[in-house]
């Protein structure tokens, strides 16, 4: 390739991530505008103004706009940004493309930790629920990355998928065996069917910061996680510690993974889908991948949450169901197509 060839090459693919970004950029203001007017009561263009101009007098549309919708639109976006980054490092980490915090049952750990908590403690603060989801998902990734882990070689590829497989059905045969036996069903199948229905400010406040520090370390790392996601003997010979980074990438995705089920619950799907989406348009920069991965997501989980509340209102409809529903057929169709699969 000449060097003109390689220039305008390389303007095309800059011409093509602007594109993606102001897409991602107006699909997003959309769905945030939309959100805050719909749901069990919609509100009209001027009441929504209205109310964010003079957000704090006391009234019916300001306890639900400002009170109720804005922290769960907020939650919306750092959970879908959250959990998109934490799929693609983990992608990264295990140079796996169909490893996920969910698939490689880190979720599961989380979930079946809650669980204990809620039998054995009842009611807890939203930084118990970090802490013990962050417990959770610690153990799980011990058990899996533990089982598939060998020194010389690194991670097996069809190893960590099935340890993965293994811990996640585990977990959940004991999260449901807990859930019978002290009649949990009712307090965690909110949890099991993912939701924002009872989020406030005060959840937000506390478990916000956590994924926005995860968040910001993810992209520290960036540069890092590409190397190691070339393969393990190229990114030792380039001088990286492999298992430090391993460790530290690791550590945030949990961090990511945790926070996220705290705070909305187990949802599958979000981690493997998007950062394959933004692959499609993106070269495997991870410096470039998970902004845009991140951005991604939070997109996804606004509109997500926004169907979720409209499609049968006052009702709101699972967003795991809604995630099932438009996720199995991309990864279908990611399979077809052959995409890093």
């Amino acid at each position: 390739m000449n060097t003109k060839a390689r220039v305008f090459s390389q303007k095309n693919k800059s011409n093509r991530l602007w594109l993606v970004f102001f897409i991602m950029l107006v699909l997003l203001l959309i769905g945030w505008y939309l959100s805050l007017r719909l749901g069990a009561v919609n509100y009209s263009h001027d009441q929504l103004l209205a109310t964010l101009k003079h957000p704090f007098q006391d009234s019916n549309t300001q306890d639900v706009i400002i009170d109720l919708r804005l922290p769960r639109i907020l939650a919306a976006s750092l959970v879908g940004a959250a959990m998109a980054q934490a799929g693609a490092i983990m992608q990264g980490i295990t140079r796996n493309p169909i490893a996920d915090p969910g698939l490689l049952g880190i979720n599961a750990g989380a979930g079946l930790a809650l669980i204990l908590a809620y039998a054995f403690f009842g009611s807890l603060h939203y930084s118990l629920i970090l802490l013990v989801c962050l417990i959770g998902s610690t153990l799980a990734a011990v058990l899996i990355f533990g089982l598939s882990y060998q020194p010389r070689k690194g991670y097996h590829q069809l190893r960590l998928i099935l340890a993965g497989a293994m811990i996640a059905t585990l977990f959940s045969a004991l999260g449901q065996a807990v859930t019978l036996y002290f009649d949990l069903s009712t307090t965690v199948i909110g949890w099991q069917a993912g939701g924002l229905a009872q989020l406030n400010w005060n959840m937000l406040a506390v478990i916000a910061p956590i994924i926005l520090i995860g968040l910001a370390l993810s992209q520290l790392f960036a540069h890092q996680l590409t190397i190691l996601s070339l393969d393990e003997t190229v990114a030792k010979a380039l001088g990286q510690a492999t298992l430090t980074i391993t460790m530290l990438l690791l550590g945030i995705v949990l961090l990511l993974s945790a926070a996220s089920v705290a705070l909305i619950g187990s949802i599958a799907f979000v981690g493997l889908i998007i950062p394959h989406f933004i692959g499609l348009f993106v070269a495997k920069d991870y410096r470039l991948l998970l902004p845009l991965t991140a951005f991604a997501g939070a997109t996804f989980m606004i509109w997500v949450d926004l169907i979720s509340r409209t499609i049968n209102p006052p009702a709101e409809t699972p967003i795991n169901a809604i995630i099932s529903i438009i996720g199995l057929p991309c990864f279908l169709w990611l399979i077809r197509k052959g995409k890093n699969l």
